[in-house]
């Protein structure tokens, strides 16, 4: 048996600091390859139309049933297809009329199948059948609406907060989440953190929102934490925080692009910082949060955003498990469900998506 060697106790000390010095820090979280925590189950590649292509992938949905819908980013069309690929249907024509669009601004689908599409110059919804074809019209308060999510007997819409009069309360509500129930907005919660900071409105910021079970997880996506709100509109907590190497946007004086120096000025703070550009729901019991940052060749608006990594969060515990763990080069995430879905190729077709497992769900 070897024995360890005898040190005085100013030497214990001093090794004993050593040691503790050298332990890993217990809160530390792991950063690991990208294909370590990721299983590729599939990569498909999205079939077109010989006359109607895919100008370019839009926002994406997996379905309930299997498969998927697709929005076009350029196009005002929303298509659906199978878990191969396969296109199913296509729906959407240009216009401010009934079932007319002038882009696609959001869509959900909702729990009998139906497909909900808004666009931002229509005060309604649309409700398409489960096949694409019109339905229903439902005149909404609020028209500029940039995002849908299905939740309980009826929707989450997320758009810009109106100052309504509650008649029951004869209180004002206002607030950037709206819960739809029976064609009536039932609530409005979560504010802005960022109305007051010059410039950041427009610098690529949004409020990535996702639905995980009866909770609805929403940020503005340049400022940490993510916070939790309930089926009553309650914020009851919050969940993340950055990474070491997250670039944290600066402090912008206004009037501070309104110079002669503008360009420069706005390539250099496009190079700055980070953002979390959405947060997905991936095999239930993870929040998976997408990472990017500005194009610095793209600087005039829209901006556009490209995927560098993503964290991983037990949505019950709140525990961070990964960060910083590096997407696949030129990548860019389309979202969650039973896989985490990635478009291999996000400026030009073929569209290849690829389908991720996460190896902790088996």
């Amino acid at each position: 048996m070897r024995l360890a060697p005898r040190v005085s106790g100013s030497w214990r000390l001093a090794l004993a600091a050593l040691l503790a010095a050298c332990q890993p820090d217990p809160t530390t979280v792991l950063s690991p390859p990208f294909d370590d925590i990721f299983a590729l189950a599939e990569t498909i590649e999205l079939a077109e139309a010989p006359s109607d292509s895919i100008a370019q992938v839009g926002r994406f949905l997996e379905r309930r049933a299997g498969g998927f819908l697709i929005s076009d980013a350029l196009l005002p069309r929303i298509r659906a297809s199978s878990e191969d690929g396969a296109l199913e249907a296509a729906f959407g024509r240009f216009g401010d009329g009934p079932w007319e669009f002038r882009e696609i601004s959001a869509f959900a689908e909702t729990a009998s199948g139906s497909v909900v599409v808004s666009s931002w110059r229509n005060a309604w919804l649309s409700y398409l059948t489960p096949t694409l074809t019109p339905d229903t019209i439902v005149a909404v308060p609020d028209p500029v609406i940039f995002g849908l999510h299905a939740f309980a007997e009826g929707l989450i819409l997320h758009g810009v907060g109106t100052d309504v009069l509650d008649t029951m309360g004869g209180r004002e509500e206002r607030g950037l989440l709206h819960r739809l129930v029976h064609d009536s907005i039932t609530w409005r919660a979560w504010t802005s953190r960022i109305d007051d900071k010059a410039y950041w409105s427009g610098l690529g910021a949004g409020q990535p929102t996702t639905i995980a079970g009866d909770s609805i997880f929403v940020m503005e996506s340049l400022l940490y934490p993510a916070t939790i709100v309930n089926g009553a509109g309650d914020s009851v907590g919050t969940i993340g925080y950055p990474s070491p190497s997250f670039r944290q946007i600066p402090e912008i004086p206004s009037g501070y692009f309104a110079t002669a120096q503008s360009g420069p000025r706005v390539q250099a703070v496009l190079r700055s910082y980070d953002l979390v550009s959405q947060i997905d729901v991936v095999a239930n019991d993870y929040l998976v949060f997408t990472i990017g940052r500005p194009d610095p060749t793209k600087a005039t608006f829209p901006f556009r955003m490209v995927d560098t990594a993503v964290e991983i969060y037990d949505r019950r515990s709140g525990e961070k498990l990964y960060e910083e763990v590096a997407l696949p080069d030129g990548s860019k995430v389309l979202g969650g469900g039973r896989y985490l879905y990635v478009l291999l190729n996000p400026d030009f077709p073929p569209w290849r998506i690829a389908k991720y497992r996460l190896a902790t769900d088996g």
